[in-house]
């Protein structure tokens, strides 16, 4: 498995205090990405050289890829022995490590014994689903020794509904109400997901949809309607297939990730973008509740 990052997340990946796994590759390009390290498949490296003040940093290149604290991505790109990777140095990070799924089986039970409140592990990305066999792998065993487990997923991939029926918790996106939002946003088609929710309503044990509300993008009046439209058909289905509504969290934007384009030598072309206007959020959230959804905050 791919992975880029792990950590912890108390209640806002799930249940409890959970182990959490970011999976590494991702097939939509959505423009307000905050993890723009995730979406390559390969092992990428950030550069922090704000993190070495007043250090001179050549040496952490042997081929001559950093001068002056400017790196040269067109000296990495030919670069076969990754020879930075032996300094542990804060101005590199690199983003992209191989794991087996015993590995992590293993890593869970040590790390659980440590926590009273341990709550399981949930695998984010980029888009898990797109390492689908090693995914469903790692799922299985950490059930076989009842850890709860959750996915976080765009709801694009033909694999989707089949983690989603495997996992305690699928967490999954809806971004636009329009094919032609959804594609200008994300470069990507909104039918799939749309018929990928909809098979989860039916069969997934536990289902909460997350809308991130993008200030300019999928926030007007006519858009959030029409992702309230998809919502209440979602929660109609989830009521009749399983007797309970369905859980909506709405996200707004932010620029937490910004920091990792500039590490990346990427621009972020929604730095000057402001948040949506709290009015916004209100009148989405009112609606949602006024068609029975339960809303979630975290």
């Amino acid at each position: 498995m791919r992975i880029f990052a792990q950590g912890w997340s108390d209640r806002k990946d799930g249940p409890g205090h959970r182990r959490i796994y970011y999976l590494k590759g991702c097939n939509l390009r959505c423009r307000w990405c905050a993890s723009p390290e995730s979406i390559a498949a390969q092992p990428e490296l950030l550069f922090y050289p704000e993190r070495a003040v007043g250090e001179t940093l050549d040496y952490l290149c042997p081929h001559g890829a950093i001068k002056e604290r400017t790196l040269d991505r067109s000296v990495c790109r030919g670069c076969a022995d990754r020879a930075c990777r032996q300094f542990r140095h804060s101005a590199l990070e690199w983003a992209g490590r191989e794991r087996t799924p015993e590995e992590l089986e293993k890593e869970v039970l040590r790390l659980s014994a440590g926590w009273d409140d341990f709550g399981g592990v949930t695998f984010g990305g980029g888009e898990p689903t797109l390492q689908a066999p090693e995914l469903l792998d790692c799922i299985n065993r950490l059930k076989k020794h009842r850890i709860h487990t959750a996915i976080e997923s765009n709801a694009t991939t033909p694999e989707f509904p089949d983690v989603a029926r495997e996992v305690d918790l699928a967490i999954a996106d809806l971004k636009a109400g329009t094919p032609e939002v959804f594609h200008d946003c994300t470069g990507g088609e909104l039918a799939p997901v749309l018929d990928h929710l909809a098979e989860a309503a039916e069969r997934a044990p536990s289902l909460l949809v997350r809308v991130p509300v993008i200030t300019g993008m999928n926030d007007s009046p006519q858009e959030l309607d029409l992702i309230a439209e998809h919502l209440s058909g979602l929660h109609r289905r989830r009521l009749a297939a399983r007797s309970e509504p369905l859980a909506v969290e709405v996200l707004k934007l932010h620029h937490y990730g910004e920091p990792k384009y500039q590490a990346l030598d990427r621009k972020y072309e929604l730095a000057d973008r402001p948040e949506p206007e709290p009015e916004v959020i209100r009148r989405f959230e009112q609606a949602l509740a006024a068609a029975g959804l339960t809303l979630q905050r975290n």
